[in-house]
């Protein structure tokens, strides 16, 4: 194991201050888990070094600034936030598509620009995603065709890609982007593996195409591996793409590839979804609207948050896990790809942080905890939280 006396430029033998930002009173080993502000936990490289504190917090409670969306890049330690005010925020230690002319990486909270039309922004593996003005903006790695304007082109600072200018919602997936315009409809752009587009076919799509089946009332996308899920605002959802190991909803009972969007989830047979979340290439779960979390999928990488590891695939899936009961308001398992990526779950219940799953392990040796699969309540006062392979954030 390497010399870690600094870990991200954080001198680990002076930890009054982190990123430039005062560590709460009594030190981070007097407060493992801070209850209030935004908190940022380490991982792989800390938990495994025993001359580290097993309760060491990485990150400042950065209580002067209230997010109302986070959203991380699957690759690279870089954050972007959203305030009620339209002000874009952003996080990063990584100048990897990040421009140092625009953008400051020295893991600080800083506002980029001044404008305050942001309203919704997304992350991907490489890539961000934002709409702004009601039009959608770019910034990260163009390869696979997420920007939607035919280009292929990186861009190191948000591009403007789409001028349409009634754009309400943007979501990166695995090489794939969606966008909701405020007609309800929803159109995708990228790579088309097992009909994940929702194009009718499986090719290359370079500019935001509507999906095939011109479905009205669209409110809210979320992709998972090669595959996404589309929720209309009577809480029917319609999924696209891989399916191959249950999890697109009790509508479908095939494992084969769907060439949809197909239904999914019927509001009036199944239950009102009230949020569609990401799952990883296991399962994982929605939020239907009394709160309860619906899982579907394979159980094997402990991202049910009842801790069960059994299945409820294909006609069985939108399990209802009562035994959790309601106040769930946000869910995420996405995976950077398939089955051998990080499988890390995160959730939202009446203000409180969880954690869980297969590779939620590290984690809990940084908080002091059991070190297992388990899911559990990390800290409260959080209305917003993202996270990435081997980074936690939440505020």
């Amino acid at each position: 194991m390497p010399n870690i006396e600094k870990y991200s430029g954080v001198d680990m033998a002076n930890i009054e201050k982190i990123s430039g930002q005062d560590v709460p009173s009594g030190g981070t080993t007097a407060n493992a888990v801070v209850n209030t502000g935004l908190q940022m936990y380490g991982s792989t490289v800390i938990w495994a070094n025993p001359n580290v504190p097993a309760n060491l917090n990485i990150g400042p409670a950065y209580t002067t600034n209230t997010f109302t969306k986070i959203v991380a890049s699957r690759s690279y330690l870089q954050f972007h936030a959203l305030k009620s005010d339209g002000t874009l925020w952003y996080w990063s230690q990584n100048t990897t598509y990040m421009s140092t002319s625009y953008f400051t990486s020295d893991g600080t909270w800083r506002q980029y620009g001044t404008d305050t039309d942001w309203t919704d922004i997304c992350g991907g593996q490489v890539t961000f995603g934002a709409i702004k003005g009601g039009n959608i903006m770019f910034l990260g790695a163009g390869g696979n065709r997420q920007r939607g304007d035919g280009s292929s082109g990186n861009v190191s600072n948000w591009t403007t890609v789409n001028t349409a200018g009634n754009w309400t919602q943007i979501f990166h997936g695995y090489r794939s982007a969606w966008a909701i315009n405020s007609s309800g409809e929803a159109y995708a752009s990228g790579y088309g593996y097992d009909y994940q587009l929702g194009q009718g076919n499986t090719s290359l799509v370079s500019t935001f195409t509507r999906e095939q089946f011109s479905l009205t009332d669209i409110v809210e996308v979320v992709c998972g591996y090669r595959c996404a899920w589309l929720r209309n605002s009577s809480g029917d959802v319609y999924f696209t793409g891989a399916n191959s190991n249950g999890y697109a909803g009790p509508r479908i009972t095939t494992t084969s590839s769907r060439n949809g969007p197909l239904l999914a989830v019927n509001s009036s047979i199944d239950y009102v979804c009230a949020k569609v979340c990401g799952h990883s290439y296991h399962g994982g779960c929605h939020i239907d609207s009394d709160g309860y979390l619906r899982f579907s999928g394979e159980g094997i990488s402990v991202l049910r948050p009842d801790n069960s590891t059994t299945d409820a695939r294909l006609g069985s899936g939108g399990l209802k896990l009562t035994s959790l009961g309601s106040g769930w308001t946000h869910y995420d398992a996405v995976p950077l790809a398939g089955s051998t990526t990080e499988h890390l779950g995160i959730g939202i219940k009446s203000g409180a942080f969880w954690i869980g799953g297969e590779d939620s392990q590290e984690f809990k040796e940084v908080f002091g905890q059991t070190v297992n699969s388990n899911w559990y309540q990390v800290r409260t006062g959080v209305t917003t939280a993202a996270q990435r392979a081997g980074v936690l954030i939440a505020g």
